[in-house]
């Protein structure tokens, strides 16, 4: 558990893609996605490969959040993203509906985060740092240069 929230961290706060001051699912999409799963997918993976890549896995992203320049992403929705992959990676994975599911003893993605040492703090700090300044590159070429 220490190698992935390890990894996790790595994914978040060293340097690389820059995002924007409200960061949104697709930021977060691609940021998990090219994370995670790096050896499954290209460099150049467009926001759409990313999203599709993460959703086969189970770990889900609202259509109508991702395609929403302007929906910001929370603490709730960030640890989302995080315990589904977690649970993904410790093979503890549980579908419904394609989607991971949040085990019963956590109310919370969050809580589902702290029951498992899984600190969230460091990494959503890190992730708002990495999109403080714009869109994250994948983002801004799928909604275009003009946003």
């Amino acid at each position: 558990m220490k190698l992935y929230v390890s990894l996790i961290t790595a994914i978040c706060l060293t340097g690389g893609l820059v995002g924007q001051a409200a960061p949104t699912f697709a930021d977060l999409a691609v940021l998990l996605a090219k994370g995670y799963f790096k050896g499954q997918l290209s460099g150049e993976a467009s926001l759409t490969e990313c999203v599709a890549l993460l959703n086969g896995h189970g770990v889900c992203f609202p259509l109508f959040d991702v395609m929403d320049p302007t929906s910001e992403v929370t603490q709730e929705d960030f640890a989302r993203g995080v315990g589904q992959s977690t649970l993904l990676f410790l093979g503890e994975a549980e579908r419904v509906d394609g989607c991971i599911k949040r085990p019963d003893e956590a109310v919370t993605w969050v809580d589902y985060c702290q029951l498992n040492d899984v600190d969230l703090q460091p990494l959503w700090k890190g992730f708002l740092r990495r999109t403080e300044k714009g869109m994250l590159p994948e983002v801004k070429k799928f909604f275009g240069n003009g946003l």
